[in-house]
Order: C-alpha cells, then structure tokens, then sequence
C-alpha cells in the first residue's frame, strides 16, 4: 500500500527534474560551471567562442519545440546567463544584412530549413510562441552569400474547430 503511493509521487519528482534541466533553471549564475550545464542541459547543438575568453552554447529544443536556450559561460568557466532566445523581442533585432552567423548566435539553429530555388534563397523557421500566446513561425531569409534578405511570421491556428 505505501509503495503505491510513493510511485505517483517519485514519477512526478523525476518529471520535474527532468523540466528543470530541460531550461536549465537549476544552474546558477556565478555558481554553476560549463561542465555543470553540460551535465544538466547536455551537449548544445552550436558553440561560439567569443574572444574574451567567454563562450556560448546554443540548445534547441526542437524541431518542434518552441523554445532554445542560449548560455552564456565566462572566460573563468562559470556560468553567467540562461536565456530563452524566441522570443518577439529578440525577433525585432533580425535585419537585412545581417550573416548567417550572427543569425545563429542571436537564435541559434532553426528547427527547419527551406530552399527556393526559384529565388535563390534559403528560408530558416524557428517555431516559438509569441507574446499573445499564440504558436508562431518566424522565417529568416537568406540569400545565395548567406546574407538575411528578410524575415516574416505567421501564427498557426489555434482553437481551430471551436464555434
């Protein structure tokens, strides 16, 4: 009797562990290390070494989700930020001109990519829930030289079928 109630109890803590390393808000800035996050986040999808010594490390939880994460560690190893990048507020600095890697390091990979031949470009989509609570996709356009051209979004529906 005791163990079946103790089994609901103990799944719902491994669930929550497993959400908290999902965003990594059981690190500490200041506190934790670069190994610390690997060990909770694990192996980021892309990494930028910045010339103070300092790293990035981006986390995509996708292609699906709606969500990435973008860690900051400093030159000393320790953890400075965890922040969620997809985000309208981070979407407003994408502009014409701007290279494929400053894209990536401002909201790392996409979750999807598309070539139009016919205009030579490329389109990546990043999934991500807007400031309404509506899930979105934002489309950055490239060009041949990897150069953005444009971005668009457009929401997906929600609440369909309802009267």
């Amino acid at each position: 009797m005791k163990s079946s109630l103790w089994t609901p109890l103990f799944a719902a803590a491994v669930l929550c562990g497993g959400c908290a390393s999902y965003s990594g808000s059981s690190l500490q800035p200041g506190v934790s290390t670069e190994g610390e996050v690997r060990s909770v986040m694990g192996a980021p999808a892309v990494e930028f070494a910045n010339g103070d010594g300092s790293r990035q490390l981006a986390y995509p939880r996708g292609p699906l989700g709606t969500q990435t994460f973008m860690v900051d560690v400093g030159s000393d190893g320790k953890l400075i930020a965890v922040r969620g990048v997809l985000r309208d507020e981070i979407f407003f600095q994408v502009k014409p001109g701007m290279t494929r890697d400053e894209i990536l390091r401002l909201i790392g990979p996409p979750g999807e990519t598309m070539e139009f031949k016919n205009l030579n470009q490329v389109a990546w989509d990043y999934r991500y829930t807007d400031t309404w609570g509506y899930t979105a996709i934002l489309s950055v356009m490239f060009d041949t030289q990897w150069v953005v051209v444009g971005k668009f979004t457009r929401r997906l529906e929600r609440d369909r079928g309802r009267n």
